[in-house]
Parts: C-alpha cells; structure tokens; sequence
C-alpha cells in the first residue's frame, strides 16, 4: 500500500461515515481499485457507487507540509483572493478529473469526492464565493466537498456541487 493508496482509502471512510450520518444510510467501503478509486455499498439497499477521490490543497508546499514531507510551516495569506485562487485549482481540478472519467469503463454508478486538505480553508469560503466553481459536464452523478470539521475534529462535513438523482 503505497501513499496514495491510504490517501485516498482513508478519505473514503470519512466520507462514508459522514454520508451516512447524514442520510441515515449504512454504506461502507468495499472494494479499493483503480478506476474508480474505491466502491462502496449501502447494506441495506444494496445500492452500490464507484467513487473517484482526490484531495485539494492550497499549494505543492501545502501539500508537502501536511503529508510530513516538510519541516517547513508555510504561511498562507487570509484573504478573499487567495479562497478565489483555490476555487481555481478546484476548476481545474474539476475538468481534469471530468476528462479521466469520460475513460472508465465503469459499472457502477460514479462520483467524485474532492477532499479539501488545506485547513485554512472552510465551507464558508466555499459557501461565499461558490458562484466562482465551475462543474463541468461529466459522468459523476454526484460531486462531493469534504471538509474537516474544527468542532468535532472530524472529517465530517460533506458539501454537494452536483447531484442527479439516483
């Protein structure tokens, strides 16, 4: 298991558990692949997704920082233009996960969840500046934001930008 492995596992079960709190479903994660990057299943109804993960950090020093890969702390400016910055790496981020999946020979109903990893960065920001993101056509039936929660030290926070009903 390599980094991008437990990356991408441990975002799932966070948002497993955050999903179905909130929805009073019994997903869990059941299968770790490469396209999509995890399956999970609802127990009870037996509805099974195929969820495509990444993370979204401010920056490569950022990322570095969180993952221990860097003894440096680097500062990051609190301001208004910086939150547009990173709404612009979510773009990005957004097409360019929307191209790989048009790839996939998936079977299973798809989504994607971006795990927002950068702490200065919360559903406020996203809230206030949300007419800047940009969902572009793609096969996700669902694109999912999970935040980290500061009052339950959780990842439990789940925003949506795209939904189409199941």
């Amino acid at each position: 298991m390599d980094e991008k492995w437990l990356l991408e596992q441990a975002a799932a079960e966070h948002f497993v558990a955050a999903l179905n709190k909130l929805y009073a479903t019994s997903y869990r994660v059941i299968e770790h692949s490469d396209k999509p990057d995890v399956i999970i299943r609802d127990l009870a109804s037996g509805d099974t997704i195929g969820i495509e993960v990444t993370h979204l950090f401010y920056n490569g020093d950022e990322a570095k920082e969180l993952l221990g890969k860097s003894d440096e702390s680097n500062s990051r400016p609190d301001n208004d233009i910086v939150v547009i910055e990173l709404i612009e790496k979510l773009n990005d981020l957004l097409e360019q996960k929307a191209q790989k999946a048009r790839g996939y020979n998936h079977n299973h109903k798809l989504s994607l969840l971006v795990r927002v990893a950068s702490p200065v960065f919360g559903t406020d920001d996203f809230d206030r500046f949300e007419h800047y993101i940009r969902v572009p056509i793609s096969d996700y039936r669902h694109i999912w934001l999970l935040f980290f929660n500061a009052k339950s030290e959780k990842w439990d926070v789940i925003r949506t930008l795209k939904q189409v009903v199941f």
